[in-house]
């Protein structure tokens, strides 16, 4: 059993240009501003925004971030033992048809929870993030990442999820001395299904080492400057 760190000297910073982890090792951005600001998406975002117009794009954007986080926080709290049935029934149908559905799908493929919401980072690639979770995926280890949709996902759309996933079993890999190669991205969906998405990691690690390499040369100065 991997025995974890106290993280309370690891801090993190929000600015408009992105957000950055203090940690032990150095100051570094997250995988997720890394990835979004090199995304091929971006062109499609703006054009998105363009025809809604910002305020709705801003309210649409927080709806969906609201809610994504809310299931985020049941699933955590289910998998720490806690009794969150009388508060999600709660809830509006939405959430409680996309919580539970998560809850009944990990709880048929997840086999032992490692950690959950750890940051993970590193040193040489210089990126941190914070991991949804570590765990056994019907018998394999595993990087466990969940994510909320209005509509079903292709392989094609969630390609950035798993370059993601990618990253934090990297980082894993090198702090803990394990060797995740295991990817599994659980999509729950509004009105259907969870999607379940399984990969190896090494698949990815050449598109992960080009963003991240991108992310330097075009916008690492100016995330840190803003500090």
């Amino acid at each position: 059993m991997i025995q974890y760190p106290n993280f309370d000297n690891i801090t993190v910073s929000t600015t408009d240009k992105g957000r950055i982890y203090f940690t032990p090792e150095g100051a570094y951005p997250s995988i997720t501003t890394i990835l979004g600001k090199t995304s091929d998406s971006q062109i499609w975002l703006q054009k998105w925004i363009d025809k809604v117009g910002v305020v709705e794009a801003k309210r649409v954007s927080k709806v969906a971030t609201d809610r994504g986080t809310k299931i985020h926080d049941y699933l955590e709290r289910y998998w720490n033992g806690e009794n969150i049935a009388a508060e999600v029934a709660e809830e509006a149908s939405d959430v409680i048809h996309m919580t539970n559905n998560l809850i009944r799908t990990t709880s048929k493929g997840v086999t032992n929870v490692l950690s959950q919401e750890i940051p993970l980072w590193h040193n040489t690639l210089e990126y941190a993030g914070r991991v949804d979770m570590i765990g056994s995926w019907n018998g394999t280890l595993a990087v466990i990442d969940f994510k909320t949709s209005k509509k079903n996902k292709s392989i094609k759309q969630i390609k950035d999820y798993y370059v993601q996933c990618t990253a934090y079993a990297l980082a894993h890999n090198i702090l803990y001395g394990t060797d995740i190669r295991k990817i599994v991205i659980l999509i729950t969906v509004e009105g259907k299904d969870v999607q379940v998405f399984e990969s190896d990691m090494r698949y990815f690690v050449p598109e992960l080492k080009n963003r991240v390499m991108t992310f330097g040369k075009y916008h690492k100065d100016n995330l840190l400057s803003a500090e």
